[in-house]
């Protein structure tokens, strides 16, 4: 093309000697369009180097990543980096061809709640039953068999890629964009399905590590704590009987990462978990989302819905903020968990389920009680073993086993070096009284390693409450918010400048 491409610019300039505009312009339009040619076939070229570079990038990722969960998390966020898709699913088939997630993430590398809820079924058993990936442009516009849903959905951009083992499929990737047309470009999913056997290898290892494990004990759950370690040891022997848990404890302990451990080293492992979050929905939608419900049962009601009961079938529902849930509610929660059937709103079908319930509160079940917000015929249905976790002020004996096991973490995902803390930072943490808990703890690390310079981690600070004994009313009070809210936009401001030096670094 070089060559071509130089012949054209003499064969101008021996035109434009010889007087012959004409032909010249002629043999410089010529170059011109092969000078483009040529930047688009570079561009293209480039293109390609680096989405391979980036898997190859991912594939040792992949390969140092331990555990089902870890490494389907790094599957999709190698996938989503070179795929424009908003989000991504893994999920694993099982023995009586029900699938289960593995993870569902978005572009931002944040989890997604009841995946099972915002997908196409029609779509996977398409891929699952051809053996070959689904590609759909706008899904909105094609036929499909759960059409409604796919409609509800506003689903648009879809590609589903299964995952075969000895010629059958034994799960899938599943990424989307469900706003947009045709976003996908198909040297980008060339380069995704190229990565495919180095996926399969990954998962195919890592499932049959897990069958392998043992399975005493409730994995995933970090503490030194003898407290804890007691009441792990105790939810870990009774995780596969049929009974329901009630988990207690301030927000932030890791009452949810306990659930999703239980439900893990339970029979049902296999089936759904459903996390769902009672004081985030709406009162007048909770019956709905909880129980589901038939088309025109009410307005704004266009199709079928099924609730999360039926959606955790043969699974496990978490109901997180129990007693946040409006007492109406809490009465028609009861006859299901008494009856073992739900019944659709607007519907007169009962539909027999077969979930496990795990609930959890902030608050002590009693004063939730007295306080007229959790009935006490629903408490007792579902106290079956209930269990504290104790907030992490009366454990700080794990405050620096949580801090090396979150700065790892964040190490990885930020492709940072390696961090350590300094004793001027630990003895911070370990003055702290944590008033948000793990959750706290998480972010403060989080923070302070985006913002650590040769490796060390000098000084933490703190963006969450304090356990003050002065009112913010106060003039005092009132200088320490201001001084917290400078201190937290100053703190904003650092940490962007922080993301765009790694963001520009040569990692």
């Amino acid at each position: 093309m070089s060559n071509e491409l130089y012949n054209k610019i003499r064969e101008a300039e021996a035109s434009l000697r010889q007087g012959d505009a004409k032909a010249a312009r002629l043999h410089l339009s010529r170059a011109r369009s092969m000078a483009s040619r040529a930047q688009r076939t570079t561009t293209a070229l480039q293109g390609d180097v680096d989405r391979y570079q980036l898997l190859m990038e991912r594939t040792l990722k992949v390969t140092l990543a331990d555990g089902l969960e870890p490494i389907a998390e790094q599957i999709l966020d190698g996938m989503l980096a070179i795929v424009d898709a908003q989000r991504g699913f893994v999920g694993l088939i099982g023995d009586d061809n029900r699938w289960t997630f593995l993870a569902a993430r978005s572009v931002a590398q944040s989890d997604i709640d009841d995946p099972s809820a915002q997908i196409s079924r029609s779509i996977i058993a398409q891929a699952i039953g051809s053996r070959e990936p689904v590609i759909t442009h706008d899904a909105a516009g094609q036929e499909f068999s759960d059409q409604a849903s796919v409609h509800q959905l506003q689903l648009r951009s879809v590609v589903c890629l299964p995952l075969v083992e000895d010629q059958k499929v034994f799960g899938f990737v599943y990424l989307d964009d469900p706003n947009k047309q045709g976003v996908f470009d198909d040297a980008a999913l060339t380069a995704v399905q190229s990565w495919l056997p180095v996926v399969n290898g990954a998962v195919v290892r890592a499932r049959a590590a897990a069958k392998q494990a043992p399975t005493e004990g409730l994995n995933g759950v970090v503490t030194r704590s003898d407290a804890l370690t007691e009441q792990l040891t105790e939810l870990a022997r009774i995780a596969r009987f049929e009974v329901s848990i009630l988990l207690t404890g301030e927000t932030g302990t890791g009452k949810s990462l306990i659930a999703r451990r239980l439900h893990e080293a339970s029979d049902r492992s296999a089936r759904p978990f459903v996390h769902v979050n009672c004081g985030a929905i709406p009162e007048s939608l909770i019956e709905s989302e909880l129980f589901g419900h038939k088309k025109g049962a009410f307005t704004g009601a266009m199709a079928d819905k099924p609730g999360k009961f039926e959606v955790a079938e043969g699974g496990t529902i978490f109901l997180d903020e129990l007693d946040s849930m409006p007492l109406s509610c809490q009465v028609r929660l009861l006859v299901v968990l008494q009856e073992r059937v739900v019944t659709r709103l607007g519907g007169n079908k009962a539909t027999p389920i077969d979930v496990r319930v795990i609930a959890a509160m902030g608050t002590d079940p009693s004063d939730a009680i007295d306080e007229g917000r959790l009935r006490e015929d629903l408490y007792y249905r579902l106290a079956v073993f209930v269990t504290h976790i104790p907030p992490l002020r009366q454990r700080m004996q794990d405050v620096p086993l949580l801090a090396s096991h979150f700065l790892e973490d964040t190490r990885k995902r930020y492709r940072l070096p390696p961090i350590r803390l300094s004793e001027t930072a630990l003895d911070a943490l370990l003055r702290h009284d944590w008033p948000g808990n793990v959750r706290e703890l998480r972010n403060t690390l989080d923070r302070a390693a985006l913002l650590a310079r040769d490796g060390v981690i000098e000084d933490v600070s703190f963006q969450g409450r304090r356990r003050a004994s002065g009112s913010e009313d106060s003039p005092s009070g009132l200088i320490e918010r201001i001084e917290r809210t400078a201190q937290h936009f100053v703190q904003i401001l650092s940490e962007r400048e922080a993301l765009r030096s790694f963001e520009t670094a040569d990692v």
